[in-house]
């Protein structure tokens, strides 16, 4: 007893310490995506509601409505700004506190929670893995590690990444359905989904494996948040957000950071028809500007990242029939990522989660070294080691897209866990 004891005053530290770290290091930086929530907010609350979504014509460039960058301007503000993709409930929801709470108020806040929320995250991954006692807390500080190590894990906290809340709650769902609490499990992936839609085809792994009740639980949810959404923000600004993330998904989005498929073909087959899209915070005499770029996708190329999306859905139906290996899930977390038509690196922090157990299921040498393959090429200093080929090639986002190509491999080729 005592020993668990012990165990559980060093989760609190840790967590505790972890965010204070966090919070030292990230605490006043700079939120593009968090702004944008509070921005859509806020503009949703003036009544400016042609202002929440960019409204793409077709193809996604990832530049804001047009009134966001002068009000930022009129507010001594001149950092990178994103654009608002996520549901119109949280714009409406948003919009009831800016009036109360500022801007950077909003993003100090984050900054707090979003650490508490990374380490629960790992701590959740460890308890679904059956780690307990000061085996959890060793599962806890190599996974903080591997977070603060790696860009995904530190992009996220820098930035205040809504992503480490879905993560959180995309880990909540498995381990609380492996616990048997379908009703929470359920709730949590319900959740997920009405932040980021993409979670939402987790349950056909509850479907498969006939997990009633979390099934349940996340059509009830999910289908109230849905309905609360439609009745705070109508259904006009639905139809603009549904035509944003349809402009997404034809669209191909080339960064250092964009890990997926998409960006690796469109870089190596058609690099001739992406086009440059500045940054609204270059200067303007600036003689290198950064900004991102991006190419229509065409019928087909969409049609095939489809196809690729329901073979996905079915192979993991047919595996979670059988009673699916626990570090299926973040297999298939990693291969959802790797399809989507738009994932940065910090979408593949859940799957990151369960990392450590691949030291218990591969053994510590074996599974050091798959870890170390894994981790090494998406951190600063072997990144800063690429050199730019002449082809102009961004070999940072093609390099990280193998190795989270490989994390995947890892966790499906991953041995049994011992029994006890």
């Amino acid at each position: 007893m005592g020993k668990n004891n012990g165990a559980v005053f060093a989760l609190i530290a840790i967590f505790a310490g972890f965010a204070a770290f966090s919070f030292a290091v990230f605490g006043f930086g700079h939120s593009p995506d968090l702004m944008a929530t509070w921005l859509a907010g806020y503009f949703h609350q003036i009544g400016a509601t042609d202002q929440v979504y960019a409204g793409y014509d077709g193809l996604y460039t990832m530049l804001p409505p047009s009134d966001w960058w002068p009000y930022l301007q009129s507010q001594g503000r001149d950092q990178s700004v994103f654009p608002y993709v996520y549901p119109p409930i949280w714009a409406v929801v948003t919009g009831w506190l800016t009036p109360l709470v500022g801007l950077d108020a909003f993003q100090v806040v984050a900054s707090l929670v979003n650490p508490v929320l990374m380490a629960g995250m790992i701590a959740l991954a460890g308890r679904a893995t059956g780690a307990q006692g000061w085996a959890l807390v060793r599962f806890v500080v190599l996974g903080l590690g591997i977070m603060m190590v790696t860009l995904p894990g530190s992009v996220a906290l820098e930035q205040n990444q809504p992503q480490i809340l879905v993560s959180f709650l995309i880990v909540a769902a498995i381990e609380r359905d492996r616990a048997g609490a379908v009703r929470t499990a359920g709730a949590a992936l319900a959740l997920a989904a009405a932040i980021k839609l993409y979670p939402a085809l987790l349950v056909v792994l509850w479907l498969a494996a006939r997990r009633w009740g979390s099934v349940a639980s996340f059509a009830i949810v999910g289908a109230s948040l849905g309905t609360l959404s439609i009745l705070l923000a109508g259904w006009p600004l639905h139809e603009v957000f549904l035509s944003d993330v349809s402009a997404i998904r034809n669209t191909a989005l080339v960064t250092s950071f964009t890990y997926g498929i998409d960006p690796v073909i469109a870089q190596i087959a058609h690099a001739d028809q992406l086009q440059f899209v500045p940054g609204l915070d270059n200067l303007p005499d600036a003689a290198n500007q950064l900004g991102w770029s991006v190419m229509a996708k065409g019928a087909v190329w969409s049609g095939l990242s489809t196809v690729a999306l329901v073979a996905l859905a079915a192979f993991a139906a047919l595996r979670a029939r059988g009673g699916a290996d626990l570090l299926f899930w973040p297999f298939v977390l990693v291969a959802l990522a790797l399809i989507s038509p738009l994932s940065w690196g910090y979408h593949y922090l859940p799957a990151l989660a369960f990392l450590p157990d691949l030291l218990n299921r591969y053994g510590p040498r074996r599974g050091g070294l798959i870890v170390l393959a894994v981790v090494a090429p998406v951190t600063l200093p072997v990144l800063g080691l690429l050199p730019l080929p002449a082809s102009g090639l961004l070999l940072p986002q093609i390099v990280g897209t193998v190795a989270m190509a490989g994390l995947g491999l890892a966790f499906l080729l991953a041995p049994p866990a011992a029994k006890d």
